[in-house]
This record gives C-alpha cells, structure tokens and sequence, in this order.
C-alpha cells in the first residue's frame, strides 16, 4: 500500500510537470497571419520569443527590434516593450495547442485574432533574400501598350545594402545612391534616389533561386536580375 501510494504520488507529479511543460508559451514563435474584423494581414517573417525568465525580444526576419517582459496568468498574456509604446488595451486571451497558438482581444471594437506557430530559428523574410549584389539582364518598358526591350550595358549592377541604401552602378566611375525599403505585408521594394530631385519608385518583386525579377506598380517597367558577388571590371 504504501509503495502504491508512494508510486502515485510520483505520477502526478510526473502528469503536472507535463502539463505544465505544455502549456507554456516559451519559444520561438512565428506570427501566421492577423485578422482583424473581416481584414486579414500576414506580417512579412514576424516572429517572437517567449524566454522561461518572462523576458521576450520580437522582431521581422534578421531584424530585431523590440525587447522586454511577458506575463501569462489564467491565460492572459501581457507584453510590455521597453523600446516601444505602452499597450493600454485589454490583455491577449491565449488558447495553445500544441505546437500553435491562437491570441484574441478587442481593439478599438474590433474582434482581433493572431494566429501562431512554434518555430526553431528566426524566418528569413523576403528584404532579408534581396541583400546583396544583382546583375541586371534585361530591362524592358511599356511604350503604347507593349513592353519593348532596352539596351543594357554587362556592367550594370544594383547593390541592396544592410544599412537599407542601395548602389546603381554602371562601370567604376557612374554610381547612383538611395535608400530604399520593403514593404511590411507584402513583396514590395520603394527606393527613392538622393540628390537634387528625389523620386520614389515602386516595385513588386520575386526571387526564384538567384533570380530577381522587379516590375513597376505601374506596370510601366520590368527588370531582371541575376545574383553576382563581384563587381563588373
């Protein structure tokens, strides 16, 4: 008898060390998608991480840009970021299963729901792909209704810097500077040039393998590109 009891005492132990086990919130996360009312947005490689010491950092792909606490009670989960702005509204309500996990609240009377998944490294996002150095192959523009191809040089090339600048360039001496960005919920570049007579410029753009292929919001251009890692003597 007493060995039974002794025995049992050790499985529930055992049971609620599991249970606990699962249902904590700790590690890596990678944010699905959001709905908000009838609205759906998918963040471009959002992820957090939930540390067991209540700290938790969150960021986009390589970059990393907020940091601080977490609290889960009764399954309330509130984050506070000592790099951002306080959230004063309701906490999240959190329901976890397994290896997904589901956020609800209200903001500004709308129903919101985030939709996670546990992950094991930080996503690469679709700016984090565009880092580096693109040869340009062809490059055709709309004139009366029909894409017509241009004159490229073999020198041309476009530098996507970490330090969100980018470099046209076409030979050693002519070199043109900007800063450009990635849209944050979809395959978006905006660059804008420096100088004198700033322009922005749209593109979608896709990557397949060492390909690059950018087309104008307008539908007015078409560039593509093939991934170098030197520049053209």
């Amino acid at each position: 008898m007493y060995r039974s009891i002794i025995g049992l005492l050790i499985l529930s132990v055992f049971i609620s060390c599991n249970e606990n086990k699962t249902s904590t919130i700790s590690g890596l996360w990678l944010v699905k998608k959001v709905e908000m009312g009838k609205k759906e947005m998918t963040p471009n490689a959002r992820w957090m991480n939930f540390k067991e010491d209540a700290t938790q950092t969150s960021g986009n792909g390589w970059f990393q840009h907020s940091y601080g606490t977490w609290s889960l009670k009764n399954n309330l989960l509130s984050i506070n970021n000592k790099n951002g702005v306080a959230d004063l509204t309701e906490p999240f309500k959190v329901e976890l299963s397994k290896n997904k996990m589901l956020w609800r609240r209200k903001e500004e009377g709308e129903n919101i729901t985030v939709y996670l998944e546990k992950i094991n490294e930080i996503p690469t996002s679709k700016g984090n792909e565009l880092l580096g150095l693109w040869k340009l192959k062809s490059k055709r523009v709309k004139k009366d209704g029909e894409f017509l191809n241009t004159n490229v040089t073999s020198k041309e090339t476009l530098f996507l810097r970490w330090d969100d600048t980018y470099v046209i360039q076409n030979g050693p001496r002519e070199k043109k500077y900007g800063i450009y960005k990635i849209h944050g919920h979809k395959p978006e570049l905006q660059i804008v040039n420096y100088g004198e007579n700033p322009k922005f410029n749209f593109y979608k753009f896709s990557i397949s393998k060492d390909n690059l292929r950018l087309i104008s919001t307008e539908n007015n251009e078409e560039l593509l590109y093939v991934r170098v890692h030197q520049f053209p003597q």
